[in-house]
């Protein structure tokens, strides 16, 4: 029996080293040769978005610190108004406190007249009596002119020196401007009983005119002293501007 060979690759023309043929894949480049490519990508990818919101991000800080700012400057503006609203108040209160200062001062030199002619009534000794009693000068000096008629010489130097310690005038111008004899000013009550050859030997004075000076003490100081003349209204309005702190 005969056994047949058949060689198909033969036949079909190929050569028996294709045997040896094998299909083979190309080596694969390992991942991390493509690292700065997917990096570069993603980065590109994501700088823009990360750009953006940084910047959004900014222009809220921004927004907020101009806000701050607005606010700030309407905070000042508002002192600045509030200031000058507080000026003005303390403008007003010092002209207010001028104005009382000026009237405090008129009021200061003002000495009741009851309290005045009471003080010379005091003062006056008993050999001295007073005529009349006249006022002059302003204000910031008020002169007193006091006439009348003494006993003796002595009791008018008596006058002038008890005037002259009074706290209602100043002492310094409390001057004798002039004295002479002259009869006493005597009323005789029972004249129609006397016999009709009776004689009547009227005793001899001295006639003197006084000039005097009130004297600046404020009259805020003079409290005690004006109300132990009895000048009550005086002495009141004194006490409750004493009592609001004005002296």
């Amino acid at each position: 029996m005969y056994s047949l060979d058949v060689n198909f690759l033969k036949d079909r023309g190929l050569d028996a080293t294709s045997k040896a043929a094998t299909l083979t894949e190309k080596p694969k480049k390992p991942i991390t040769d493509k690292l700065p490519i997917l990096v570069g990508a993603i980065a590109a990818l994501l700088l823009p978005a990360a750009t953006f919101g940084y910047l959004k991000k900014i222009e809220a800080k921004q927004a907020a610190a101009e806000k701050s700012i607005q606010d700030i400057e309407a905070e000042i503006a508002s002192v600045n108004n509030q200031n000058q609203k507080i000026d003005q108040l303390k403008s007003q209160v010092q002209a207010i406190k001028q104005e009382n200062q000026a009237l405090v001062g008129v009021f200061e030199k003002i000495k009741p007249w009851s309290a005045i002619l009471q003080e010379v009534s005091d003062r006056t000794p008993p050999g001295v009596q007073i005529d009349s009693l006249t006022q002059s000068g302003s204000a910031e000096g008020i002169q007193l002119a006091i006439a009348g008629t003494a006993r003796s010489y002595d009791d008018i130097n008596d006058f002038v020196l008890f005037l002259q310690r009074s706290p209602f005038f100043n002492g310094q111008k409390i001057t004798l401007n002039g004295a002479s004899v002259a009869p006493l000013s005597v009323e005789i009550t029972n004249q129609d009983d006397l016999p009709e050859n009776a004689s009547i030997e009227i005793p001899q004075g001295v006639k003197y005119t006084i000039g005097a000076q009130l004297s600046n003490t404020p009259a805020s100081k003079l409290i005690r002293e004006i109300e132990s003349k009895g000048s009550v209204g005086m002495v009141t309005r004194l006490k409750i501007l004493e009592h609001k702190g004005v002296f």
